[in-house]
């Protein structure tokens, strides 16, 4: 096997209990705008399921759920010559997982307006024409 593909997705249920300390319902998602569990998998590269997480609340990020049950687990796999193909959600993950990379910005930048609105960009995805 050349490599592993690990993703996550929210299990969608029934409202389950619980509560946060700044009081937003534990396993409601945002992002899917959903109640649900977050569970991480690992594939092969053809799609076959090797291994599947325990559930974590569904407010839980993947990267967070990741790094409670698959990534210490996926370094040691790294060390041995095993990378870890991964979506933008898992960005600093650490060694030998690969995400995709960023696209620079391709068209230029109209200063005047930036500076006019007030406006601020990341430095690394701005092409400046001068």
């Amino acid at each position: 096997m050349a490599h592993v593909i690990l993703d996550g997705t929210l299990i969608k249920s029934d409202r389950l209990a619980g509560v946060r300390e700044n009081g937003n319902d534990l396993w409601f998602s945002q992002k899917h705008k959903a109640f649900g569990g977050n569970i991480q998998f690992l594939s092969a590269p053809d799609g076959t399921p090797l291994w599947v997480s325990d559930v974590e609340p569904g407010s839980t990020p993947d990267i967070t759920a990741a790094r409670i049950h698959a990534l210490p687990a996926l370094y040691q796999a790294a060390a041995r010559g095993l990378p870890t193909l991964t979506d933008k959600g898992y960005i600093g993950a650490g060694i030998g997982i690969h995400v995709p990379v960023r696209e620079q910005c391709s068209r230029p930048v109209d200063w005047p307006r930036v500076e006019r609105e007030g406006r601020t960009f990341p430095s690394d995805r701005l092409m400046v024409i001068e």
